[in-house]
């Protein structure tokens, strides 16, 4: 009979190398996730190690199997994932190990008059980094929210305006999914309203009446300005976002960010 014992552990071999840190990993692994209170989701997983000294590479397969116990895990994006993550370092001997895991997941809405319920969307992603012991976490949400363009409404007068869904995209510091409510309420703060996944007429012209109520006409720049300072005032750390306004009328995208990574936040479909 075979057994892992008898066969060559190629990756454990002795090697020479270029003497700079390298990581390999899996990327784009198929997991089932949830996120409390909210729902089961399907998304993606990436892990990496540091290449241990004098070895050849990464035991991949062991990547796989401490993580998610052999594939058949519903992973909870919740206080279990750090035990998670260091079990996964400790059995790689590696000096550092990093983890991303994010999805799409649903929440029900409601239209402002009508109460016509629908799904809302958003994408969550967390990210580890284990080094040397010490482990580190980011938590990255992006929501949609409407933009209503100041210049479009001050250049037609009473004629109306033109408006835009926005992806607005945040980082914080810290393992933040219980955080979640108050993140997706930074979106629809920081944006000229909220939009919905249903709308009937009445519900569409009291989204424009609100807007024109409270004069929330918003430019990128406002809504990146808007979102740090909600972000502020619910006192999160370590703050990066990205606002990106999917044009009505324009043959390009407008963007604004702040923050160490924001720039980065803004490469489409760059969640996790």
């Amino acid at each position: 009979m075979t057994t892992s014992n008898s066969l060559p552990d190629v990756q454990s071999q002795p090697f020479t190398r270029a003497s700079v840190p390298l990581f390999a990993g899996i990327d784009q692994v198929r997991v089932r996730l949830l996120l409390p209170q909210v729902g089961e989701s399907v998304g993606y997983l990436r892990l990496g190690a540091q290449v241990p000294d004098g070895k050849r590479g990464v035991h991949m397969s062991r990547l796989y199997r401490e993580f998610l116990h052999e594939g058949i895990d519903i992973v909870p994006l919740d206080g279990s994932l750090p035990e998670r993550v260091e079990r996964t370092a400790h059995a790689q001997e590696s000096h550092e190990l990093t983890m991303a895991a994010g999805g799409e997941f649903l929440i029900s809405r409601e239209a402002p008059i009508t109460a016509s319920l629908g799904l809302h969307p958003f994408k969550l992603a967390v990210r580890a980094n284990w080094n040397a012991g010490v482990l580190r976490w980011t938590t990255r949400l992006q929501g949609v929210a409407l933009l209503g363009c100041p210049c479009s409404k001050a250049l037609s007068q009473e004629a109306g305006f033109h408006n835009q869904r926005a992806l607005l995209t945040m980082d914080v510091e810290g393992l933040a999914p219980h955080r979640v409510t108050d993140l997706l309420g930074a979106v629809d703060v920081a944006a000229s309203s909220p939009v919905y996944p249903v709308l009937r007429r009445e519900d569409e012209k009291e989204v424009i009446d609100a807007i024109a109520r409270a004069d929330r006409y918003r430019f990128v720049e406002d809504a990146a300005s808007a979102l740090w300072a909600e972000l502020a005032r619910l006192n999160f750390d370590g703050v990066s976002l990205h606002v990106r306004s999917l044009e009505s009328i324009h043959a390009h995208d407008a963007v604004a960010w702040a923050g160490p990574v924001g720039e980065s936040l803004g490469i489409p479909g760059a969640v996790c």
